[in-house]
């Protein structure tokens, strides 16, 4: 892991519209520490305010906004050489969607946050330890990714607990694979079983098959294909993210794989298909040029 890049930014005093953003094959980290921005990323917008970390995978269009009088923020890009620090995408995306809804309850966001805010109040290119200095900067980077990644591992962890816990009691089975159905919306890029979600409704497997697909039009599986090919599709048309590693974003495990049950749904390749629907998934417009 190597640093590419590291700097502080002060947008306070100036105009309500400093934007900043684009595009770069490496992995950045952005630490807000006053005031309010919004970030456009991965088709979505996000709305935090400080303190906030946002993680932003390589090669991933983003264009940060100030939304207040006082704003300031650290930023770090980093060429990671095939390191597995760094959240992937999917993890990215979860993480940054809490930035935008903290909730005051969970404790272990605040050492994540103060580890953030230490490593951009310290940083001065004229360190008296400057040989040092990159050293000591790595130890921290390696440190926040570790508390970010334990973070994550146990939200997953509570999130498995929670669906694992008998569904409230309901007159309707119907009730049950509507719950599963939203289950399988959260979790898409996770693995998951017919097995699983019918033992998760308290349901025999194929009378869960029958009822799910007489609900929905389709089986389990077909349900769970189409979210992931509806999420591929949304990638290739507003990122520039790999076709490999979009495959392992959306949960299926092998890129070939990916690529016939794509043209099957869509009727071409995903890199043809992806040049084809770009620019209307843009609005028309061009992806922003790289940074």
């Amino acid at each position: 892991m190597l640093v590419r890049k590291i700097d502080v930014v002060d947008w306070t005093g100036l105009s309500d519209k400093e934007v900043g953003g684009g595009i770069h094959p490496y992995h950045e980290m952005l630490s807000i520490s006053e005031g309010v921005v919004s970030l456009q990323w991965m088709g979505r917008e996000y709305v935090a305010e400080a303190p906030a970390l946002f993680l932003l995978p390589p090669n991933t269009p983003h264009v940060l906004a100030k939304r207040s009088a006082v704003c300031r923020f650290g930023y770090i890009e980093l060429d990671m050489n095939g390191s597995a620090e760094f959240p992937h995408a999917a993890q990215a995306r979860v993480w940054n969607a809490i930035q935008t809804d903290k909730d005051p309850r969970l404790p272990e966001l605040n050492p994540i946050y103060e580890l953030a805010s230490a490593m951009w109040r310290c940083w001065n290119p004229q360190h008296p330890y400057r040989s040092k200095a990159g050293d000591l900067m790595m130890m921290d980077i390696r440190k926040l990714l570790l508390l970010v990644a334990c973070f994550l591992e146990r939200r997953e962890s509570r999130t498995a607990q929670a669906s694992d816990a008998v569904f409230p009691d309901r007159t309707s089975a119907y009730e049950r694979i509507q719950d599963l159905m939203r289950y399988m919306e959260a979790n898409y890029p996770s693995p998951i079983t017919v097995q699983h979600l019918a033992s998760l409704a308290h349901l025999d497997v194929s009378y869960f098959i029958r009822l799910f697909h007489k609900m929905s039009g389709r089986t389990p599986l077909q349900y769970l294909l189409d979210l992931r090919l509806n999420a591929a599709a949304c990638f290739l048309a507003t990122t520039t993210m790999r076709i490999r590693d979009i495959t392992e974003a959306v949960g299926v495990p092998n890129i070939h794989y990916f690529s016939r049950l794509f043209k099957q749904k869509y009727a071409a390749s995903p890199s043809l298909w992806r040049i084809r629907n770009e620019s209307r998934w843009n609005g028309g417009k061009e992806r922003l040029p790289g940074s």
